[in-house]
């Protein structure tokens, strides 16, 4: 009996820990989205905010970057103006910052990250919170925003 209930602790502990760590880093799962957005073949240009960029955003994700054919434009450059980033196709905001192109862009996608436990007192007993960290959005027109950006 001592031996299953040690497991049923293990396996609950085990599942706990992993939902954490998956929620952890928000980034990858939004970038891997992002790419379902626009066929590689179509100029994109792809912002991505700091959140994102520290949380599992990293070039090792960018599907449509080829060494010759870039009509992907992937930019982390931070501080730039707000009527800049509204030029870019494709954002991945953190959402106080999603705010500042509700006019401009629609919000395609949320990400949320890992943020605590919480305790019920029925099945299942421990539960992980989360809460939104990254949206992806995606431009209301697309096509001369690929212009502007590369004319910068």
């Amino acid at each position: 009996y001592q031996r299953r209930v040690r497991g049923t602790v293990l396996v609950s502990g085990c599942s706990l820990f992993l939902s954490a760590s998956y929620h952890n880093y928000p980034g990858g799962p939004a970038f891997q989205a992002l790419h379902e957005q626009a066929p590689c073949h179509q100029n994109t240009t792809v912002y991505i905010g700091n959140y994102a960029a520290q949380n599992g955003v990293s070039r090792f994700g960018e599907k449509c970057q080829a060494l010759f054919d870039r009509r992907w434009n992937y930019v982390k450059t931070e501080n730039l103006e707000v009527e800049t980033i509204r030029n870019f196709n494709l954002l991945l905001l953190e959402p106080k910052e999603a705010q500042n192109y509700q006019t401009t862009h629609k919000v395609v996608e949320k990400f949320h990250v890992y943020a605590g436990l919480k305790f019920s007192k029925d099945p299942p007993y421990v539960l992980t919170k989360k809460k939104e960290a990254i949206y992806l959005l995606k431009s209301k027109e697309v096509k001369k925003k690929v212009a502007l950006i590369r004319n910068k």
